[in-house]
């Protein structure tokens, strides 16, 4: 199941490294001298080391999930750092097996000194081992770079343990600009009842289905469920439903799963085929093609899932909404974003579900400390996205470097978000791909009898695998 995480949380395509102007090495050479220009480096006791002095030498060793395109991206943020210091980096990419590779060598005595995790939990329980060390004295002033809800997460008992490199919003709605044109709306829905209101505007023009619904093996479903829950109930009930303190028997839980059949409509009315062709055709990325077709015309006007459909979408489509995008078979097609949009008034409006990787130190050394000084730079997340497929948390990350309108909205909602959550089934270990597979048998069958049926055995499988 690992495996289907990871591509939850999306890897740069080729396809979508061929979206950026300028060839790697160019921007690398072009950030890489803005980065060794300004890059300060904290060793041990010392005083502020300027990249264009004394270097530090010797190395460090470092992993992380990344492998092929994602591994190069990365290896590109390193090599300004091992310039400017002279320290070697040994980068090794664990693939979806990294937080049971970093398990493994954290009791074999032999971690890596730097490691990114793809989780808050395994940063919260090798903390609690105290197999990482604290940050705040390490990055210093650094830790500013980040909102609360971010810190929040890579803190264990009020300490930081951990920087947020990466990250993944999934409070993303993808829609095609000129579907939307087509049926007449000219804004995108930012309250969840005009969200519902343009569906029933795109189904009555009868030529495109309001949602091309991924459905898969049913995450793509729970991510959605986790998206609306979020913006009906907020963060604080958000979490206590991730650890069972809330049941899923709940009233808070009921009320999603009927908002939700709205959003599907009755029998999977706003579906494209259906339910049962929603069922039958929602894998991913296949679900993407739907609305935006590498040839013909689109069928769908929206997919709801997050910013990694990005690299599922053809690289003839143009990002944002140009006045040049249209349906005519000689025109550059388009596609855009909107955010999950909460009820009208809600206060949890800008609260985000996602994902991410966080750094975290294992080995203190003066190579290792300024590593984990750099990653939390924006120097270092400015690389990767200027190279695109990457959104960063940090909000000193300029929005001019990410390459496109879509990229730059991601980045900024990450950034700006209230409070972040992360993917609550993610979080549900042991039993996630039975979570999964309850979400569908909701999505189904929306009946009162049946949704109460499914929550008791949600319930049931929640206390089976958490202990209470």
């Amino acid at each position: 199941m690992k495996e289907i995480i990871t591509t939850k949380r999306g890897v740069m395509s080729k396809n979508l490294l061929g979206r950026v102007k300028a060839s790697r090495k160019a921007l690398i050479a072009t950030v890489a001298l803005t980065t060794m220009a300004s890059l300060s480096i904290i060793v041990s006791n010392g005083p502020a080391l300027a990249a264009t002095s004394k270097k530090i030498g010797g190395s460090v060793s470092i992993w992380a999930e990344w492998t092929s395109t994602e591994q190069q991206a990365f290896k590109a943020v390193l090599q300004p750092f091992e310039d400017s210091t002279g320290i070697t980096v040994h980068y090794t990419g664990k693939g979806s097996n990294m937080d049971t590779a970093l398990d493994a060598a954290v009791a074999g005595g032999a971690p890596p000194a730097v490691a990114l995790v793809p989780d808050p939990g395994t940063l919260d329980t090798l903390a609690s081992k105290h197999a990482i060390q604290p940050l705040s004295s390490i990055i210093g002033t650094a830790s500013k770079n980040y909102g609360s809800a971010w810190s929040n997460l890579a803190s264990y008992n009020h300490k930081l343990y951990g920087v947020w490199f990466k990250a993944a919003n999934k409070n993303t709605v993808y829609y095609n600009p000129a579907v939307f044109k087509a049926a007449g709306i000219t804004s995108t829905p930012t309250s969840w009842s005009k969200l519902l209101a343009d569906e029933a505007t795109i189904a009555h023009g009868g030529t495109y289905a309001p949602v091309s619904l991924c459905t898969d093996i049913g995450w793509p479903v729970a991510d959605l469920f986790q998206n609306l829950f979020l913006k009906l109930n907020g963060a604080t009930a958000y979490n206590q439903l991730a650890t069972h303190q809330m049941k899923w028997s709940s009233p808070d839980v009921t009320n999603t799963f009927a908002e939700l059949a709205q959003l599907v409509g009755s029998g999977g009315s706003n579906l494209l085929g259906g339910m049962k062709g929603a069922l039958a055709d929602g894998s991913f990325p296949n679900c993407v093609a739907s609305a935006f077709p590498t040839k013909g015309s689109p069928t769908a006007a929206m997919v709801f899932e997050g910013d990694f459909v990005t690299s599922s979408v053809p690289t003839n489509y143009t990002p944002g909404n140009g006045k040049s995008c249209t349906l005519k078979a000689t025109a550059t097609p388009c596609f855009n974003t909107f955010n999950f949009p909460a009820p009208t008034g809600s206060a949890y409006a800008s609260d985000l579900q996602g994902a991410g990787d966080v750094a975290m130190l294992l080995k203190s050394n003066p190579q290792s400390r300024a590593l984990i000084k750099y990653l939390a730079s924006p120097s270092a997340a400015d690389i990767w996205a200027n190279l695109g497929g990457f959104a960063s948390a940090n909000k000193k990350v300029p929005l001019s470097s990410y390459p496109d309108p879509v990229s730059r909205a991601d980045a900024k909602a990450l950034t700006s978000a209230k409070a972040f959550v992360f993917s609550l089934d993610d979080l549900q270990v042991g039993w996630e791909p039975k979570l999964w597979a309850d979400m569908l048998k909701v999505l189904q069958n929306p009946s009162a009898s049946n949704v109460t049926s499914v929550e008791a055995l949600m319930d049931t499988q929640a206390t089976t695998a958490l202990g209470h």
